[in-house]
């Protein structure tokens, strides 16, 4: 496999998503893309942050006339699916299906294009960056969509070039996640928001079993079991990128 990877800056008021994640810099979403064709394609975006923000782009999400898939001067015309997968105070999972794209032209389009049908795109958003890796099983006519990046880009974005090389270290900035079970990731999430996890601990386990209202040897289990899954998934993954 090869990657070719590249970001793109956006200007505040040119992107009513984007404005989102600059109005919000601790806002982070990663996203998993394919492409069905080059009027077609599907996303699966979890976005960590603040409820606020993460509320301002559900409703973004799920509004049929919010134009932000196009990368270029015009707009895209699109019919999509949108479904919330999964919505917490600190997270949401959206689910996108877009068909029958006229108009401008998004980043999937292009991809859909010019390369080879089965190519992946993993993105991050994180303040005004939106950056992509693109996995495909050839790079013959990355230049074809590298030239109508540049030349269909809007005037108020930025292209950055990353990248073009074998594929490495797959799964890094994918939606790969440790799955934990809700009540050990609640438990976690408490721990670290209250500062259990810093050098020196802000609270003990027993306050923070108080806090939350659940015995001490509860608590203590499902950050153990939390805690074991996310050393084990780490450790797997630095064995895998020195194979």
């Amino acid at each position: 496999m090869r990657e070719f990877t590249f970001s793109i800056d956006y200007e505040a008021g040119i992107d009513p998503m984007m404005d989102v994640f600059i109005d919000h810099p601790s806002l982070v979403a990663r996203g998993l893309h394919g492409c069905v064709n080059d009027e077609g394609f599907w996303r699966i975006e979890r976005l960590s942050g603040p409820t606020a923000a993460l509320d301002a782009a559900e409703r973004l999400h799920l509004d049929e006339d919010a134009r932000t898939e196009s990368v270029t001067e015009t707009d895209c015309l699109t019919t999509g699916h949108h479904e919330i997968l999964e919505r917490s105070d600190e997270e949401r999972v959206f689910y996108t299906y877009v068909e029958r794209i006229s108009g401008g032209k998004s980043i999937q389009m292009l991809a859909g294009r010019y390369l080879p049908r089965g190519s992946l795109l993993c993105s991050r958003r994180l303040k005004g960056r939106h950056k992509w890796r693109i996995l495909m099983r050839s790079d013959e006519n990355i230049g074809l969509l590298y030239d109508a990046l540049s030349a269909n880009l809007r005037s108020e974005l930025s292209f950055h070039m990353g990248h073009l090389r074998d594929a490495d270290r797959w799964g890094h900035d994918s939606l790969g996640r440790v799955s934990l079970d809700p009540d050990q990731r609640t438990a976690l999430r408490a721990a670290a928001r209250h500062g259990y996890y810093r050098a020196p601990s802000e609270i003990t386990l027993d306050e923070l079993a108080s806090k939350l209202d659940m015995p001490r040897s509860t608590l203590s289990y499902r950050l153990r079991r939390a805690e074991e899954q996310l050393v084990m998934e780490y450790l797997n993954g630095v064995s895998s990128t020195h194979e």
